[in-house]
């Protein structure tokens, strides 16, 4: 499911960022995340409420008017309120789309654009009058696929996170992420695959059997609320250099993101989704996965990872909140550290030239199409990218001597672990049309002030950073995203730009096969974790293979990977 991906995603953001004095701001004429008419007070028009279908949000914000720092900025500039639904699901958009009942504004997954081709608007009138930023920072030929792949000719869906440059090698979301303080103890053994990973995990866990408080730790821990391929699509996968991102509803396709080859996610044995799940399978065999991993919801996993019990994880964005934790009982000495060196594919940097899986849209009952617009260009200009980023400017972050940094405000807010929700940090994140990840157009400065490669060397200095500076000392390197495996160099990938030439609707017969698979699965993968020996595992892989060959996933994947193929070729004539 990627807009579960991405809500994970949306947990793991850098936390090396420049923290200094609260400094006032004038707008300067030199500073590209300044906005002309946008930025002023919304000229004297009456403000309105715009409703809006958000996309998967990390930090779960309460559903409604959104009365944050960034929301109430975006109130003062342009004169709208934001009735946000912040907790979407498949069955919710399933109901609204059947009574034609959107909002104003609908940010979803490119599955549905075939139901909703009919009840958008044709964005393109509006886009000179309200959207020059669109206009200034979305390519033209990039605009011109979105009218002819999503709206037959009309501009009715835009591509969101849209990435032309990347700031940094693209940071990895699963890795090797680990107590740092305990595998000092343990002398640093080497971890070479995920096996040596469960075994150290295990070694800590026979050390350290309860936390700081007393608690029973958890080797790892997790949730299948967002679906079972959370836990099976991606440590595995980008190990081996793949992305499940082309293979439809059902990520029945694993493609090699240099090569373009593909193999069968679910009927090739060696295919990571395989990988992941017989990693998870050995973690429960080992007494090191919590028992509550199949029933608990990601609220009630969140809050273990935040009160210190656990000791690992593959995604590392869970670990914020565990530090913090320690850090506010003035623990700075010990704390969670990661990715580890663990030999894999998947350093990498990746272009988003059309976006991720999602797209932005105003639907046609909209009561305010025009507010709804400038909303959506706000949401592609460098100044709102920079503000969901970081902060409000000249409160969070100020532009002095030709560089950006954060203020003292912003430092002290970010030790609280519900800054995200208390201040609005990068909670609208999902929803922005420029990705904070990405350099500012024409520049060599990152949206994301946390990223440019000077503020995180002075931050490594600061005692909250303690174990981060520790970890580059052991590997002698200068920052975490220097420590690579031996050997190991980050490459570009242009993979992600054939986003824009997939199908965005699978046909009748395929979708409902997609449907199945899906639903087999989320029931399928929980008991075949829990099997309780190597033999039961292979047993219980043999059966589910046999059974989704009989829910038609080979024809599933001869569509999607048809389709794959077709967009390799009309990439590669673009390039030309």
């Amino acid at each position: 499911m990627k807009g579960r991906t991405k809500r994970w995603r949306a947990a793991l953001m850098v936390s090396l960022v420049s923290l200094i004095s609260l400094v006032p701001l004038a707008a300067c004429a030199g500073n590209p995340a300044a906005s002309s008419d946008a930025r002023l007070a919304h000229n004297g028009k009456e403000p309105v409420t715009i409703s809006f279908w958000s996309a998967v949000m990390g930090s779960n914000p309460p559903r409604g008017i959104q009365d944050d720092p960034v929301a109430k900025q975006i109130e003062r500039e342009l004169g709208i309120r934001i009735d946000m639904e912040t907790r979407p699901t498949d069955e919710k958009l399933a109901a609204i789309l059947s009574t034609d009942d959107l909002k104003d504004i609908m940010v979803v997954n490119k599955k549905y654009i075939g139901q909703m081709k009919d009840l958008v608007l044709d964005m393109e009138p509006l886009l000179e009058k309200y959207g020059p930023d669109i206009r200034k920072n979305v390519p033209a030929e990039v605009l011109g696929t979105f009218k002819s792949i999503y709206g037959d000719g009309e501009l009715k869906f835009l591509g969101v996170n849209i990435k032309s440059e990347a700031a940094q090698p693209e940071p990895l979301w699963n890795g090797v992420y680990l107590r740092w303080d305990y595998y000092e103890q343990l002398g640093y053994p080497e971890i070479k695959d995920s096996d040596d990973y469960l075994a150290v995990v295990a070694a800590m866990k026979a050390l350290h059997p309860t936390n700081e408080d007393g608690k029973p730790y958890y080797g790892f821990t997790t949730w299948f609320d967002w679906g079972q391929s959370y836990n099976t699509m991606n440590f595995g996968v980008a190990n081996q250099g793949g992305t499940y991102l082309y293979g439809g509803p059902a990520n029945v396709v694993q493609t090699d993101v240099d090569t373009y080859e593909t193999l069968n996610m679910y009927l090739d044995e060696d295919s990571g989704f395989w990988h992941d799940v017989r990693f998870w399978n050995r973690a429960y065999q080992m007494g090191l996965l919590d028992p509550e991993s199949f029933t608990q919801k990601y609220d009630q996993a969140a809050r273990k990872y935040n009160t210190g019990q656990v000791l690992a994880s593959i995604n590392g964005g869970m670990f914020e909140g565990s530090n913090k934790y320690l850090q506010s009982r003035q623990v700075l000495d010990k704390g969670w550290f990661g990715p580890l060196p663990m030999p894999s594919r998947q350093y990498h940097t990746f272009n988003y030239k059309f976006g991720n899986s999602n797209v932005i849209a105003i639907a046609k009952d909209a009561k305010h199409p025009e507010r709804a617009m400038a909303l959506i260009n706000w949401l592609y200009s460098v100044h709102g990218a920079m503000t969901v980023a970081n902060g409000v400017e000249g409160v969070d972050w100020v532009m002095e001597n030709g560089a950006y940094r954060y203020t003292q405000a912003y430092e002290n807010n970010m030790k609280d672990p519900d800054a995200a929700l208390k201040y609005g940090y990068r909670k609208f994140l999902n929803n922005l049309g420029l990705d904070m990840n990405a350099r500012i157009p024409g520049t060599g400065d990152p949206i994301q002030i946390a990223l440019n490669r000077a503020v995180q060397i002075d931050e490594l200095a600061k005692p909250e950073n303690t174990i981060a500076k520790r970890a580059v000392s052991y590997y002698g390197v200068e920052l975490p995203a220097d420590i690579l495996p031996q050997g190991v160099q980050y490459t570009n990938s242009p993979v992600y730009e054939l986003i824009g030439f997939m199908p965005t609707i699978e046909p009748d017969e395929i979708k409902g096969m997609s449907e199945k698979i899906n639903t087999y699965l989320n029931q399928a993968v929980p008991k075949l974790i829990l099997a309780r020996d190597d033999a039961s595992f292979a047993e219980g892989k043999r059966k589910m293979m046999n059974e989704l060959i009989g829910l038609g996933e080979k024809q599933v994947y001869d569509f999607w990977n048809e389709a794959h193929q077709a967009a390799i070729t009309k990439l590669r004539a673009l390039q030309k």
